[in-house]
């Protein structure tokens, strides 16, 4: 047969055959195949939306978190961000004083999602500043000594099963965290050196241990 006699489809055959002896020899996956077998990857699930919520639907978070061991002492809507001023009691022992962080942090999850008085469908952020009773650095009593700030996404909390989840989840769930000073740094470090802790809170561990500044 001369070159001449060659239909188009001769030369269709022939690139395809050589296609795929050159894949072949150099390891390669054939072309056609490979195109069979490519399947597109499926487009990732939307995040639920949090419930509909009204603004002043609700009572007063500092009346909705109700525990004899935390406070929610002011409560102030800012835009798209919620910050609350919130004290626990010290239980005298690092490990214990971040955990009760944890159940405050906890029951505003709670006091969120059966509605109150200053969320919205704006509340996107919840900020909430820690404090506690102690001793300062002076040897002073202090009624209120601010530990930390802490900022969570609204979303998460809203999916938070506060019945179900751990303290250390809870917490892990912070998006943020400012120490007011040494102390209370060093507190989170020894609630990070507890495995169960940082085995949950990994983010928040990640961001105490590489804080300056205090």
């Amino acid at each position: 047969m001369k070159m001449s006699d060659l239909k188009w489809w001769h030369w269709t055959v022939a690139t395809v055959v050589i296609a795929a002896a050159v894949r072949v020899a150099t390891g390669g996956p054939l072309p056609f195949i490979g195109l069979l077998l490519t399947k597109p990857a499926a487009p990732a699930a939307p995040a639920l939306p949090r419930p509909h919520h009204k603004a002043l639907d609700g009572p007063s978070i500092r009346d909705a978190v109700q525990s004899p061991s935390i406070v929610v002492e002011h409560a102030q809507p800012e835009l798209n961000r919620l910050t609350l001023e919130a004290s626990v009691n010290n239980p005298g022992e690092p490990v214990a004083l971040v955990d009760q962080s944890a159940v405050l942090i906890r029951e505003i999850a709670r006091a969120l999602q059966a509605g109150v008085a200053e969320d919205s469908d704006a509340v996107m952020k919840v900020h909430v500043l820690v404090a506690t009773q102690g001793t300062d650095r002076t040897g002073n009593h202090q009624a209120h000594l601010p530990l930390y700030a802490l900022t969570f996404d609204s979303p998460d909390l809203f999916k938070l099963k506060p019945d179900q989840a751990k303290l250390a989840t809870v917490l892990g769930l912070a998006k943020t965290v400012v120490f007011n000073g040494a102390d209370a740094h060093d507190a989170m470090r020894k609630w990070c050196a507890v495995p169960a802790n940082v085995a949950e809170a990994k983010a928040l561990c990640h961001i105490s241990d590489t804080s300056k500044g205090v």
